[in-house]
């Protein structure tokens, strides 16, 4: 099954391969044909809806971003079957729970 906080291998339309994080939970992933995630950049940028994970967390190859303000919704057969590596922390989720709350313009309070 496809699970929460792990990063796939996705095929992305107009893209090449990509990774992508599952920020669905797992009920709605084992029940719904799509899966909603963030893709993931190599592109360093800094903003407020972007979280970066370093080299190896997730089983990313390199440094990375998560871009939490183009979360999206994909077909479960363009994801890999196996995730690249173990899940990221909740530290981390939670980082991107609040990116993703300020790309759609919901004020977080620090």
């Amino acid at each position: 099954m496809i699970k929460r906080g792990h990063i796939y291998w996705a095929s992305l339309p107009g893209d090449k391969r990509r990774p992508v994080l599952v920020v669905s939970p797992d009920a709605r992933n084992d029940k719904a044909s799509d899966i909603i995630v963030a893709p993931i950049s190599t592109v360093l940028r800094q903003g407020p809806w972007h979280v970066r994970l370093r080299k190896g967390e997730g089983g990313i190859p390199q440094t990375s971003i998560v871009k939490c303000e183009q979360i999206t919704t994909l077909r479960k057969e363009v994801l890999s079957l196996e995730p690249l590596g173990a899940s990221l922390t909740l530290r981390q989720m939670t980082e991107v729970e609040r990116a993703i709350l300020r790309a759609i313009g919901i004020p977080i309070w620090e």
